[in-house]
């Protein structure tokens, strides 16, 4: 049976919001990541959340919407995660933590790879060296997930 692959930032995870600038501005890259990503035809959801009102904190008692920071989730034809793009809280480069598995499909850390914010198509080209990988070790093709 194969295993759950979950996805989700540390930044979602530890509520760590930012403002509706910074956001858009983080959702703009990763856009262009999800253009070459198209072009090649890579499946990829781009996910924009805002922090809903009943748990959001005002930044310095100013009435600015707060959002949870974007993240691009890639998946395989099997509907696997495969890649999740976020961008660096304080580098602005993008973080591409790529899904691992290992023997019996179990689910592995995720290999993080970082790459300077001009470089989307680098993403890419990552990305799609991720979905051509075999599952396992063995060789196996299942879940098209990287070993």
């Amino acid at each position: 049976m194969a295993g759950t692959h979950t996805s989700g930032s540390d930044a979602v995870l530890l509520c760590r919001p930012i403002t509706e600038e910074t956001a858009a501005e983080q959702s703009a890259a990763l856009d262009l990541v999800l253009t070459h990503l198209t072009t090649t035809g890579i499946h990829a959801e781009l996910i924009k959340r805002q922090v809903p009102t009943r748990c959001a904190i005002r930044l310095y008692a100013s009435e600015e919407s707060l959002w949870h920071p974007p993240e691009l989730v890639i998946y395989a034809d099997a509907g696997w995660r495969v890649a999740t793009v976020s961008i660096g809280e304080r580098s602005g480069s993008y973080l591409v933590a790529l899904a691992r598995v290992g023997a019996g499909d179990e689910p592995r850390a995720a290999r993080v790879e970082v790459v300077p914010a001009i470089l989307p198509g680098r993403v890419a080209l990552l990305v799609a060296r991720q979905t051509a990988v075999p599952a396992t070790p063995e060789g196996r093709h299942g879940s098209a997930i990287g070993a």
